[in-house]
C-alpha cells in the first residue's frame, strides 16, 4: 500500500519520526566528523602528541561496530521507542565527561561512549523506515535523512573550528550535550514503532535464542558477504578526513591553520547532503544498485590515485578531489537500500546492524591505517595511506560484483546451492 493513502494522521506522524531520526542521527554525525577539528586543540591543551590520537578518534567507531550485533537484537526484539533513547543517554553522558576531560584516558572513555550512544540512530532509523514509508521509498526517505542529518556534519567543520578558536572546545560539548538531551525526551514522545494496523510477522523474534538465529540466517543468505565486502569501504574514506585526518593533512601540505582547514573541511560536508539527494532517486530510476555503486567508487578510486600519486598537487585541486570524495561517498544510502532489499521485514534489523557492523568497522581500520602509515613513513604517509584506499576500493569492488541484487535472487542462489 502507498504511505500517501494512509490516514493522515499515520502520514503526520512518520514525518515526525523522520524529523526525530534525522536529528539523532546528525547529533551523532557531529560527533563522528568533528574529530578533524576538535581533537588537535584537545592535544594541545592536554599536552598529548597528535600521533597519539589516531587510536582516539577509532575508537568511536570501533565501540558504535562492536555494538551493531547488539543493537540489531534489541532492535529487532524490543523496538526502536525504547533502544534509541536508552542509548542516547550514555552519549549525553559521553559529550558531559568529554567537556571536562583532562587525561587521555579520559578523552578515551568519553570518544567511547559518544560511539556507542549514538551507534543505535541509523539503524533505528532505517528500522522505523521500513515499517513507516514502503518499500521502493525506502532509499529515498533514507537519503532524505542523510541529508537532513547533515546539519550535524556541517556544524562539525568550519563553524565548530570558528567556535571553538573563539570560545574553546569544553563549552561546544556542553551546548551539544544539551541539544542531545532535548531532542532525546522528544524522541521518547514522538516514536511509535510501527503504525496502527501493521501486519507484525509471525517471524519476528520473541526470544534471544531467536534474535541469534535470525543473526544465523542473515550470515547464511548466499551471497551476503560480498555486499559486506562494499560496506567495509563505503563509509571510510570521507568519514577517516573528515572524522580525523583531513585537517592534519592540510595543515602539513599546504600550512593551513585550524580555520582555514575547517572551511575545506565545510566543503566537504556541503557535498554530503548534495550527494545523498541525488543518489537517494537514482535508486528508483535505474534498475540496478549494483551499477550506481561500482559507478560512484570507480570515481573513489580515481581521486585517491591522483591524490596519492601526484607530487605537489595545487591547493585547488585536493579541494576539488577532497569534496568529489565526500559527494561520491553518498552511494552508501544505494548500499543500504540494496541490503533492505535483499532481506524479508523480520530481518531487515540485523542484515543493517551487519552492514553497519561492517561499515563502522572500515572506518576505525582506516583511521587507524593513516596513523600507522604515518608513523612507518613520515614523509610519505599520506600518499601511502591514499594509494591504499584506492587498492581496497578495488578489490571490495570486485567482490560486490558477486552479490545478489534482491530477495528473489539470493533465494534463487540458496536453492541452486541445495540443488
Amino acid at each position: 500500500m502507498s504511505m500517501d493513502a494512509r490516514p493522515s494522521d499515520v502520514r503526520r506522524r512518520a514525518f515526525y519520526i523522520f524529523i526525530v531520526s534525522a536529528t539523532l542521527f546528525g547529533l551523532g554525525q557531529f560527533h563522528r566528523l568533528s574529530g578533524a577539528v576538535t581533537l588537535p586543540p584537545i592535544a594541545a591543551d592536554l599536552g598529548l602528541g597528535i600521533e597519539s590520537l589516531g587510536f582516539v578518534a577509532a575508537a568511536l567507531f570501533f565501540t558504535s561496530a562492536f555494538l551493531q550485533i547488539p543493537n540489531g537484537l534489541l532492535l529487532d526484539r524490543y523496538g526502536a521507542r525504547r533502544v534509541m533513547p536508552a542509548f542516547v543517554g550514555f552519549a549525553v553522558i559521553g559529550c558531559l565527561m568529554l567537556a571536562w576531560a583532562t587525561t587521555y584516558e579520559e578523552v578515551l572513555i568519553s570518544r567511547m561512549l559518544l560511539g556507542g550512544g549514538f551507534s543505535v540512530t541509523m539503524m533505528s532509523a532505517y528500522v522505523l523506515f521500513a515499517k513507516w514509508y514502503p518499500v521502493e521509498k525506502f532509499a529515498t526517505v533514507a537519503s532524505w535523512m542523510m541529508a537532513a542529518s547533515s546539519l550535524g556534519s556541517i556544524l562539525s567543520s568550519w563553524p565548530l573550528a570558528y567556535f571553538i578558536d573563539q570560545f574553546g572546545w569544553r563549552p561546544a560539548y556542553l551546548i551539544v550535550a544539551g541539544v542531545t538531551v532535548v531532542a532525546m525526551i522528544v524522541a521518547v514522545l514522538v516514536i511509535r514503532d510501527a503504525p496502527p494496523g501493521y501486519r507484525k510477522s509471525n517471524k519476528q523474534p520473541t526470544t534471544l535464542r531467536e534474535s541469534l538465529t535470525g543473526y544465523s540466517a542473515v550470515l547464511k543468505f548466499p551471497r551476503f558477504f560480498f555486499l559486506l565486502a562494499m560496506g567495509f569501504v563505503a563509509f571510510a574514506p570521507a568519514t577517516a578526513l573528515l572524522g580525523m585526518w583531513g585537517g592534519p593533512y592540510l595543515a602539513s601540505q599546504y600550512q593551513l591553520d585550524g580555520v582555514e582547514a575547517g572551511q575545506i573541511l565545510f566543503a566537504m560536508v556541503v557535498a554530503i547532503p548534495v550527494g545523498a539527494l541525488v543518489f537517494g532517486p537514482m535508486d528508483r530510476f535505474i534498475p540496478s544498485r549494483k551499477v550506481i555503486v561500482l559507478t560512484a567508487v570507480a570515481a573513489e578510486i580515481v581521486a585517491f590515485l591522483i591524490l596519492g600519486l601526484t607530487e605537489n598537487l595545487p591547493l585547488w585541486g585536493a579541494v576539488i578531489l577532497l569534496i568529489a570524495i565526500a559527494f561520491l561517498q553518498q552511494h552508501y544510502v544505494v548500499l543500504a537500500a540494496h541490503c533492505r532489499a535483499a532481506f524479508p521485514d523480520h530481518l531487515v534489523g540485523r542484515a543493517n546492524s551487519t552492514l553497519n557492523l561492517t561499515s563502522i568497522l572500515g572506518v576505525g581500520f582506516f583511521q587507524s591505517m593513516f596513523g600507522w602509515g604515518l608513523a612507518l613513513f613520515p614523509d610519505r604517509g599520506y600518499a601511502i595511506s591514499f594509494l591504499c584506499f584506492a587498492v581496497f576500493l578495488g578489490l571490495a569492488s570486485f567482490l560486490y560484483l558477486w552479490s545478489a541484487e534482491t530477495l528473489a535472487e539470493e533465494e534463487e542462489t540458496a536453492l541452486d546451492g541445495k540443488a
